[in-house]
């Protein structure tokens, strides 16, 4: 009892950090469902086992056939990929889009608002409490976007959704700033802006949260995708560093009101990145997108 006490009172972090584990666990026990990827199984040439994956994404055996064939093509063509394939014409410009769009992602301030939520909450006159109950609803409502957002990836296609969500952002964005500039003065409750960041989150978690990672695995040609990939995680997860650092100093130095004018303003170029350099892939096989990138 003295533990759990401890746990669940005096040093509430601990149970915190606890629950981490309950959707980890989940996660592993889902992985043991997941069938292998079948352009991984026709490379390892374990065709048997890849034909009746492929029958079931595509709903018929003729569909699946047909897709084998064209994988083993395209496998068939692929030499050894070395790192200066990044830098041909085509790849180039792939690899530099990704990279931009990963770290741009992350100082639109989604992650600062999970990481500093309930700093930025008691900057608004909450208490300790109150600013952590508001992140508890905040989390909840970025776990079920980003499961509604599944749904509609593949009905909607990835660009409209980021249309769609980067737009609400800005507005959400500049109506947080907003309640920084003038709410206490017009005495609006401390309930809108917790209306507004869950408007943002929203927006965030149905459109570049679920989007990105898609977009990302799909757009780079097949020879070259591992190798782009890990330079788009890479960016991905320093924007993640910076803007984690960033963000306390940016508050301080700019005001809640200013740092959330900041993130509004980096939206603009991840949207035209997205709607100007960037393939829809939705509906699209990975040799199609490829065709994209050579022309």
């Amino acid at each position: 009892m003295p533990l759990l006490f401890k746990i669940s009172h005096t040093e509430v972090w601990r149970s915190m950090l606890g629950m981490a584990a309950i959707p980890s666990i989940l996660f592993l026990i889902v992985l043991f469902f997941i069938p292998e990827s079948p352009r991984w199984l026709i490379l390892k040439a374990n065709e048997g086992k890849a034909l009746p994956i492929l029958n079931h994404i595509y709903g018929s055996n003729e569909k699946g056939a047909f897709e084998m064939n064209e994988t083993k093509s395209a496998i068939g063509n692929q030499p050894r990929v070395h790192w200066r394939e990044l830098f041909k014409p085509g790849i180039r410009k792939a690899v530099l889009i990704g990279a931009a769009i990963a770290i741009l992602g992350q100082f639109m301030g989604v992650n600062a608002v999970l990481y500093y939520g309930p700093s930025i909450f008691e900057s608004s006159g909450l208490s300790g409490s109150d600013s952590l109950f508001y992140q508890v609803i905040v989390g909840l409502v970025n776990v079920l976007t980003t499961i509604l957002a599944m749904f509609f990836i593949d009905k909607i296609g990835r660009k409209k959704l980021v249309y769609f969500g980067v737009s609400g952002m800005i507005l959400s964005l500049l109506l947080i700033a907003f309640y920084f500039i003038l709410g206490t003065g017009l005495g609006i409750s401390n309930i809108f802006l917790l209306i507004f960041f869950l408007l943002y989150i929203f927006f965030c978690a149905g459109s570049i949260s679920a989007v990105i990672f898609v977009l990302l695995s799909e757009m780079y040609p097949i020879r070259v995708r591992g190798l782009a990939m890990s330079i788009a995680g890479l960016s991905l997860w320093i924007g993640t560093y910076l803007i984690g650092q960033l963000t306390p100093w940016l508050l301080e130095n700019l005001h809640p009101q200013g740092t959330f004018i900041l993130f509004a303003l980096m939206c603009i170029p991840y949207m035209l990145i997205v709607w100007k350099l960037m393939p829809e892939t939705t509906g699209k096989t990975l040799e199609e997108i490829e065709k994209y990138w050579e022309k």
